[in-house]
């Protein structure tokens, strides 16, 4: 079984992005990579917090590979890596802020606004949002790239 990159589980939407960081020769270094996902992690939280004002800073994860960065009493917004190929997922947050009824109708139609504020968001960054267009049998996602 092949593996792609992973997401929040229960997750309403995924934005899938690729931000290859290439040194001056053409060639993946990994510690500039290292740092350049840093200093992007960084500069992303603070373009979503500048746009999105409710979701705070956090270091959760839902699971080994994704790690929950942002939440407000909503929703949780998380990021995951896998061989150059990211994920950004958000979901209704799971807690007893709003009774059941309310926090998921409400927790989900805040997902469908800030959606492409999310995607906007990314382009902003410099990366190329994708569209996961099918699934090949042994696990393996084909991608095409998003009209953003």
């Amino acid at each position: 079984m092949g593996r792609g990159v992973n997401y929040l589980n229960n997750a309403e939407y995924v934005i899938y992005f690729s931000a290859d960081w290439i040194n001056e020769n053409g060639e993946c270094d990994e510690d500039i990579s290292c740092m350049n996902w840093e200093d992007f992690k960084e500069n992303l939280i603070y373009e979503i917090c500048k746009k999105l004002k409710s979701y705070n800073k956090c270091e959760k994860w839902d699971s080994n590979e994704v790690k929950i960065f942002l939440e407000n009493e909503l929703a949780e917004i998380a990021l995951s890596e896998y061989c150059g190929l990211y994920s950004l997922s958000i979901r209704v947050k799971d807690d007893n802020y709003y009774n059941e009824y309310h926090k998921e109708s409400l927790g989900k139609y805040h997902c469908q606004q800030v959606r492409k504020t999310l995607e906007n968001t990314l382009v902003s960054c410099g990366c190329e949002v994708l569209n996961r267009i099918a699934t090949m049998s042994n696990g393996v996602g084909v991608f095409e790239k998003a009209n953003v």
